[in-house]
């Protein structure tokens, strides 16, 4: 063995003992992969040359019943729900000024999937109606449309609610998501899966979004600020179709 390759041969014996020593173990084990490590299905869609906004939203949420100015007969109604419930410009804190309708308790919370708003809500014996509009999320995460509608009857079932009002999904600009989902198909699909649950337990539907759906499935312009959520301006025809459901339901 030449001087130099026993050089090397000590060099390395001695770094190895340096980290024994210091207790450092350099190592290489199998992990189970996150939700954050999915591969994305595709790069951002472009519509008319130009990349959709980045679709996170902050960490929004709402809680328990609303501190409205309602009127002694308004409708007590609880609410489940993601960011199109939870965000400041949403329909319940739009119908937050509608005196005959009262928001007594739920849960919504941007990004939740509705296993997670199932995990936090609580009953609500109080309400007349429970609105549930959850899913978005699920499709985004491409769970199974199944699993999806099986928590909407659990989170039905836990609140209490003496009646129930299932809400369409909302419109989606983006064909892709980073678990590989199809978002403007995986909508219209739980869409019309909610419809037929619906109607199966002889619960009320509605599909406020409606006048802001283009034929696609997407949102018509002008009425989304990044594809997933409808604007301030936008919301306030969701609320109202979601105030007159309310009260068409608990009547």
């Amino acid at each position: 063995m030449s001087r130099t390759r026993r050089l090397a041969l000590v060099a390395s014996i001695v770094s190895a003992a340096c980290l024994v020593t210091a207790g450092v173990l350099v190592t290489t084990t199998p992990r189970t992969a996150s939700a954050e490590d999915r591969p994305v299905a595709a790069v951002a869609e472009h519509r008319a040359g130009t990349a959709l906004p980045d679709p996170r939203t902050p960490d929004q949420f709402v809680t328990g019943a609303l501190d409205t100015p309602a009127l002694p007969g308004a409708v007590p109604f609880a609410y489940a729900g993601d960011s199109i419930t939870a965000r400041p410009d949403s329909w319940l804190h739009q119908l937050e000024t509608d005196d005959e309708l009262h928001a007594v308790g739920g849960y919504a919370h941007s990004g939740y999937r509705a296993d997670q708003v199932l995990q936090q809500i609580g009953p609500v014996p109080s309400a007349r109606v429970l609105v549930v509009e959850v899913g978005t999320n699920d499709v985004n995460q491409a769970v199974p449309t199944a699993t999806t509608i099986a928590n909407v009857g659990a989170i039905v079932r836990k609140v209490g609610a003496q009646r129930v009002l299932v809400v369409a999904g909302p419109p989606s600009d983006w064909t892709h998501s980073r678990w590989g989902a199809d978002r403007r198909t995986g909508q219209i699909v739980l869409t019309d899966a909610l419809r037929t649950d619906a109607a199966e337990h002889g619960w009320a539907f509605v599909d406020p979004f409606a006048a802001l759906r283009a034929a696609d499935g997407a949102y018509k312009p002008g009425t989304s600020p990044d594809g997933i959520h409808p604007t301030a301006e936008a919301n306030q025809g969701v609320a109202r179709a979601m105030a007159a459901a309310i009260t068409r339901t608990a009547a």
